[in-house]
């Protein structure tokens, strides 16, 4: 494949900076159309065929569900491919950061709320309840403890005697922390797509849709949240990440 078939070397910002930038708040104008809120367009459409009711939605409120969820899909994707707290936990940091010299920390708020599902499905059955037996509480005191060891040894090395940030840094980056090694355990991979299904549930409550929201459109959402995340792990098969 010779020399043109090698990755340039960059840097966790430099690649989150540039996925963030092209593929989500800032994406491509072709023509003098914005191709990202097209897209959007096409999937509010493609629920609404499925369900009347979910028209009486508000679009910029779907529209901020969406960018949020998509970006905390790449921070699970980041996660798979990546593993090490070294790699994940500086990942979560500059998406924060990021949102706020863009003005949207309020997607980093509602990043959290899918951050949640996606902590939960870890520990959940096929039928979206906590994993119960001797095996189920096994994992779910293997993965608190995990997070917890992870957290710590990386609390050591870049909270603890330093003096070079204020005590409300440090529990923002605590919190960012937090949030990178939640993911540790999801598979959204799963057979029994919960993770999926719970990022749905969790989207149709945030969106105030009723209740009995016709299957067929959360099917619809869940395979549009599915896909955020296959494109993601795509994305990131581009990289030959330097640190």
């Amino acid at each position: 494949m010779g020399l043109f078939s090698r990755k340039p070397k960059v840097g966790i910002e430099e690649f989150c900076r540039e996925f963030y930038d092209r593929q989500i708040l800032h994406p491509t104008i072709i023509a003098g159309t914005d191709v990202g809120s097209v897209f959007l367009e096409g999937v509010f459409n493609y629920v609404v065929e499925a369900d009347q009711s979910f028209a009486a939605i508000d679009p910029t409120l779907f529209r901020k569900e969406m960018t949020a969820l998509r970006m905390e899909l790449f921070g699970l994707a980041w996660m798979h491919k990546f593993k090490r707290e070294e790699y994940t936990i500086p990942q979560s940091l500059f998406t924060k950061r990021y949102l706020e010299e863009n003005g949207r920390l309020d997607i980093w708020d509602i990043m959290g709320e899918y951050n949640q599902a996606i902590a939960q499905s870890s520990v959940m059955t096929a039928t979206g309840e906590q994993m119960g037996g001797r095996l189920g509480r096994a994992r779910i005191v293997s993965l608190n403890k995990l997070r917890t060891d992870l957290f710590m040894k990386w609390a050591e090395a870049n909270l603890r005697g330093s003096k070079s940030t204020t005590k409300e840094e440090q529990q923002d980056s605590a919190d960012c922390a937090a949030h990178a090694l939640n993911r540790i355990g999801a598979d959204i991979r799963r057979a029994d797509c919960v993770a999926v299904k719970l990022l749905a549930a969790r989207l149709a409550v945030r969106l105030r849709c009723r209740k009995d929201l016709e299957s067929e459109a959360l099917f619809r959402l869940e395979t549009v949240i599915f896909g955020f995340y296959k494109g993601a792990e795509e994305y990131l098969k581009s990289v030959n990440l330097q640190v």
